[in-house]
This record gives structure tokens, C-alpha cells and sequence, in this order.
């Protein structure tokens, strides 16, 4: 079975998204075996960033919407924990650990765990979920140096809604995609453009608005079995932050932009409903095409789409087509590549008329990495030169940090000096040059 994982930032890909919870309250217990722990002292404090004040998950830290990418690990419930005052007591869900967070304080705080207890960490190896078993103190602290809280902050990437996802195996075995807002946030999580799958749901509207909203409160499934009860979007993200299958108890009631309100009475209405959102079904693979159009002073622009299919839903056909290479041979992407790694000093100089990122100087590595610097802060990034026959030679860029990520995306090559200089044009009309000095 194939499942699929909410992202936070987008409630018009709740269609395709299956997850779970339950809401017991944690319940105390007198004789329980604990032993005092710094290790989950430093777990909940690091935890807690990753909510509100009410408990709710916070957009900005969670990023893929799962508690595993999002925040390192996820424990596997029931968990028993002991307070600084001896007391113990068992945890059966998320919920109830939230509750623990929440009501904590300098005099009474949760100081130690019962081993052994499992965790859920995700494996880059296998690209899966995977279940691992704590045994010690010294275990539980090797876990927490490998999550690198001290040194790992919150994605600094602009709210652009242009999203990715990525396809992970989750404990069962089962499948569930995940969908990052922008490039940028996967980048955050490790992931690059050769993790993307094309199965990716696109919504067109770059301010991310959506074309219609859930009416509340709502009813779900999880697991199969068990009925959950929520009463707003930020109570849904909190729900589906640490499970993987879900579904709605139809009917259920959505606002539409034009302030319609429809009953939605099955899976198959939502799916129509989000279809119309975002006119053409197309996929987000990035196989670009061009046409010619005139502006309004009578030049002529070659325009490029990321795929042929969003070509076509302008309007377009296949006659209207062009080549989108330069034409010119020494912008062949084998000698971009030379260029750019065998040469320092690359910087943004400059991107729709505007110089302000020409201070920040960029190294190409050839294993198609690129680190840059801001503030003193070193920030990694990808990139990739491809040659397409019909849509001519394309740069992919990817910056994970503040003020370079606006030059992340799939760059058609309009021309080039090298090693000095590549143009470059966008889908949008977004037009960038990254130079060099030559002197």
C-alpha cells in the first residue's frame, strides 16, 4: 500500500495524506524502573522549539510536517518517564508528551527515563523509517550528538510555494510521500533533486493561498480503527505530526475562494475540488520547453516552461515550440561544469536588475555541492549543468541558506562567456548572470 504525508504549508494536499493519534492524557503511576537522565532532559528542552504555546506544531520548525525529518527521532509509545521528584509516570502518545512539555517548569521537570525504550530515526541509507531499541544512557546520549541540535537552526528559506517531494518507506514497509514547500526546505532535511519523484501534487498560486478551506471540526480515521476529533488546520498538523495513514469520515464541509460552501461526501469530491484548484493535472517534472511571444515594444521573448504540459495549459501547442539552446557551443554543459569548478570567485552578480547578492562568492564542487558564506555563517547548497535537445542547457541551483536562496531554481543557459559569465532566464522571467572576475 501506497500512503501519503501532509506537508504543513499546503492543506490543499490533505486529499492525498494519511496519518494517525490518539489523545490520552498521561497517567500517573507509583512503581515504575527509571534512571535519571540527562539525555531526556536535553530531548524534551529541544523538543518543546518544535511547538506553540498551545501545543501546536509550529510551521516554521517543521518544515515536512513529520516529527522523524522534522525533529530527529520519534520515541515509540508507551514511554515511562520520572520526574525531579520521583514521581513516574507513562506516556501512551505524542499528546501526552506534549502535555509534559507544556506543564513543565524549573521546580518540576522530567529528569529520567525507563530503558530500554524504541525509537523511530530515519536511515538515509535505505531512505526508510526505522525502529531502533535504546538500551542505556550512553546509547541515548550517541543518539542525541548524531540529531546536532547544537549546531542545526531553522531553515532560513523564503515562503515561496514552488514544492518537492520526496517518497520514504515508513516502519511497515508501506510508502508515504512528503512535500516540502520549496527546494530550499528539503535541502534543510538532506534531501536533493535527485530524491524528488514526480507524483508531486503542484499548486500554482506562488502566494500559496488555497482555492478553498476545511470547514471545522472534522473527523478522521487513523489506523484503521480509531476516530480523532479536530477543531483547526493547526490542530490537524499537530494530529498527523508522528503517523503515517489517515482518512476523513465523510461528509465533510470546505469553503471554496468565491465563498461557496459544498459537502464534500467522498474522497473522490475532495480529489475534483483540487483538480479545479489547480486547472491542469501536470506533473512537476523539470523537462523545460520555449516559446516566442512579442511584447508590447514589439520584441521578441523566448519564454520557457518547466514541461511541456504547462506549455500546453497556456494555450500553447507543440507547432508553437522553439529550441531553447543558446546556440552557442561553449555554453555545452561540460564546459559550464569546467568553468565553474576549476575557477573561484562566482557571484550573483546580478538577478533582475538588482546587484545586492554580488558579495556573496560561491564555490562549485564537482561533486555537485557549492557552499557559500553570510554573517560568517557557511551555508551548502547543489547544482547540476544538463543539456536538453530540444530545450538547450540548463543550470540547477539550490541554496539552503538566507539571501541566495531567490537564485535557487532550474536555470535555462542563455548565453555565456566563460570563464567569465552565464546568463541565465527562468520559467517566470526571472533573469540572473553569475560572473566572475577576469582581470
Amino acid at each position: 500500500m501506497k500512503t501519503f504525508k501532509l506537508t504543513i504549508l499546503s492543506l490543499a494536499m490533505i486529499l492525498f495524506v494519511f496519518t494517525a493519534c490518539t489523545n490520552n492524557e498521561p497517567v500517573i503511576e507509583e512503581q515504575q524502573t527509571t534512571e535519571e537522565s540527562e539525555s531526556i532532559t536535553t530531548t524534551l528542552d529541544q523538543l518543546r522549539a518544535q511547538f506553540d504555546d498551545n501545543g501546536n506544531v509550529s510551521q516554521f520548525n517543521n518544515p515536512a510536517g513529520n516529527i522523524v525529518l522534522d525533529f530527529c527521532f520519534d520515541f515509540v509509545y508507551p514511554l515511562t518517564l520520572a520526574y525531579n521528584n520521583g514521581t513516574t509516570v507513562s506516556i501512551s502518545d505524542l499528546d501526552g508528551l506534549i502535555d509534559i512539555m507544556l506543564n513543565s517548569n524549573d521546580n518540576l521537570f522530567i529528569n529520567g527515563i525507563a530503558f530500554p525504550f524504541n525509537v523511530e530515526i530515519y536511515n538515509e541509507s535505505t531512505n526508510s523509517i526505522e525502529i531502533a531499541t535504546i538500551t542505556n544512557e550512553s546509547e541515548f546520549t550517541s543518539l542525541i550528538e548524531s540529531c546536532d541540535f547544537n549546531t542545526t537552526g531553522p531553515c532560513e528559506c523564503f515562503e515561496v510555494y514552488d514544492p518537492v517531494c520526496v517518497e520514504i518507506t515508513n516502519p511497515n514497509g508501506d510508502t508515504f510521500i512528503v512535500t516540502y514547500s520549496n527546494e530550499c526546505f528539503a535541502a534543510c532535511d538532506g534531501f536533493t533533486s535527485d530524491d524528488f519523484v514526480e507524483n508531486c501534487e503542484e499548486d500554482y498560486n506562488s502566494t500559496n493561498n488555497q482555492c478553498f478551506s476545511l470547514n471545522f471540526p472534522v473527523s478522521i480515521i487513523i489506523d484503521g480503527n480509531t476516530t480523532v476529533e479536530v477543531n483547526s488546520e493547526a490542530e490537524l498538523n499537530t494530529a498527523l505530526y508522528d503517523v503515517y495513514d489517515f482518512d476523513f469520515i465523510y461528509p465533510i464541509s470546505v469553503t471554496l475562494e468565491n465563498g461557496n460552501i459544498v459537502d464534500v461526501t467522498s474522497s473522490e469530491e475532495l480529489e475534483n475540488i483540487i483538480t479545479n484548484c489547480f486547472g491542469c493535472p501536470c506533473p512537476a517534472n523539470v523537462d523545460p520547453v520555449c516559446v516566442e511571444v512579442i511584447d508590447t515594444s514589439g520584441n521578441i521573448l523566448t519564454i520557457s516552461y518547466n514541461n511541456a504540459c504547462l506549455a500546453l495549459c497556456d494555450g500553447y501547442t507543440e507547432a508553437d515550440f522553439v529550441a531553447c539552446n543558446s546556440g552557442n557551443p561553449l555554453c555545452l554543459p561540460s564546459a559550464i561544469t569546467t568553468a565553474l569548478v576549476e575557477n573561484s570567485g562566482w557571484t550573483v552578480s546580478n538577478i533582475n536588475g538588482s546587484q545586492d547578492l554580488n558579495g556573496y562568492e560561491i564555490s562549485f564542487n564537482a561533486d555537485g555541492s557549492l557552499q557559500w558564506t553570510s554573517d560568517g555563517n557557511t551555508f551548502s547548497g547543489t547544482w547540476s549543468a544538463v543539456e536538453n535537445p530540444i530545450s538547450g542547457n540548463m543550470l540547477s541551483l539550490s541554496f539552503s541558506g538566507p539571501d541566495l536562496q531567490q537564485a535557487t531554481g532550474q536555470w535555462m543557459v542563455v548565453d555565456c562567456d566563460l570563464p567569465c559569465s552565464i546568463s541565465l532566464l527562468l520559467t517566470n522571467g526571472d533573469v540572473m548572470e553569475l560572473s566572475r572576475s577576469c582581470n
